[in-house]
């Protein structure tokens, strides 16, 4: 069986550490010179948010025999709202270092294929391949692919605009900002990559490029953020979903699925599972959508989520991390079983509705 595979991000490189586990070299096409991406900085992958998988790095080792290493795991997250500030201590998730160095998620990933050739500075073209190949999974990190094949549908677009700070850091504590004055319905968040660096990042939706920089100084104002920056970068983020998952023999993973979801723009353990279940899917003629349904159920809900959150205001953003405070409810949200997002999309509902009969 001939496997082309475009793309050397999470789904690509998972799709062939699956392969190669019944044979197949499939070959992957990669538009960079390199593994990983420009810019070094560090994500986080928190476990309320991949429920029910607890622990992602456990889960990837048992279920696919996929080994990552985490820079750091999460042991305290501080929470900021226009008024208010809580912070909460635990076993929350991970942090993953990105970029081109060998312990990015990515280059890790990568080190653990056998028998995968990587074509490097290769701007694939899909029809081609697929008359060279038996099968070819888009695993582009984009939806150009499937919005040219007309089955892309678009929920929400996104700016991220993003720095490598100096300073004190502790690297076992996530740092959140949600504020309607600088991020919208959008959030900032600071994840440390050791001691004295980390990534500082402002996550604005709907607005135009050029408006991005003028979010980015109000943030800074906002919050009295003068840390010195060494690096700054800039990625948009376009969310929604595919379908179908697959046409014919292409068949799409990870963000170029619609994997990356609509509110916090998480994507990772997504990519990973959707480039593993492409694998199986074509090896052993099983039906992808089914396999990626769990995937598909959370994203519907995290849009729900964001349609909720987009009419909430800042006094309902202060009421919101009071709530998170409050005795018992750490415990309920982040070490039960609890669906937070349907949950938390629901509260933000009911906030809502309390405020426009307060009028």
């Amino acid at each position: 069986m001939k496997v082309a595979i475009i793309g050397a991000g999470l789904a690509g490189l998972a799709c062939a550490h699956e392969l190669e586990k019944y044979g197949i070299s499939p070959v992957i096409y990669e538009r960079n010179g390199f593994i990983g991406e420009t810019h070094a900085h560090v994500t986080a992958s928190l476990d309320i948010v991949n429920r029910p998988i607890r622990d992602v790095v456990r889960y990837f080792k048992k279920k696919f025999d996929i080994d990552l290493k985490p820079s750091n795991t999460i042991n305290r997250i501080i929470h900021y709202s226009p008024r208010k500030k809580r912070m909460i201590k635990g076993n929350f998730g991970y942090f993953f270092v990105r970029g081109k160095g060998e312990h990015s998620i990515k280059n890790q990933l990568y080190a653990q294929l056998n028998h995968t050739k990587v074509v490097f500075d290769h701007l694939a073209d899909y029809e081609k391949l697929l008359k060279e190949n038996d099968y070819v999974i888009a695993a582009t990190g984009n939806s150009n692919f499937a919005e040219e094949l007309g089955c892309f549908y678009e929920w929400v677009t996104t700016h991220l605009r993003g720095a490598v700070v100096l300073g004190d850091f502790d690297p076992n504590t996530l740092t959140a900002w949600i504020n309607k004055e600088y991020c919208k319905s959008g959030y900032a968040y600071l994840t440390p990559i050791d001691k004295q660096r980390a990534s500082l990042s402002l996550i604005v939706p709907e607005v135009i490029e050029r408006d991005i920089e003028y979010y980015w100084e109000r943030f800074l104002y906002a919050e009295n953020i003068n840390y010195t920056i060494t690096e700054e970068f800039r990625w948009k983020h376009k969310t929604g979903y595919v379908y179908p998952n697959h046409i014919g023999n292409l068949y799409f993973a990870g963000k170029a699925r619609g994997g990356i979801d609509p509110f916090l723009g998480f994507g990772q353990a997504k990519a990973v599972i959707e480039g593993v279940m492409a694998a199986r899917a074509i090896v052993k003629g099983k039906d992808y959508g089914k396999l990626i349904k769990p995937n598909i159920k959370k994203n519907k809900n995290m849009y729900e989520f964001r349609k909720a959150y987009n009419h909430a205001s800042n006094e309902d953003y202060d009421r919101l991390i009071t709530f998170l405070s409050l005795p018992g409810i750490k415990q309920l949200i982040y070490y039960s079983p609890l669906n937070v997002v349907k949950t938390g999309g629901m509260l933000l509902g009911f906030m809502n509705r309390n405020r426009k009969s307060d009028r």
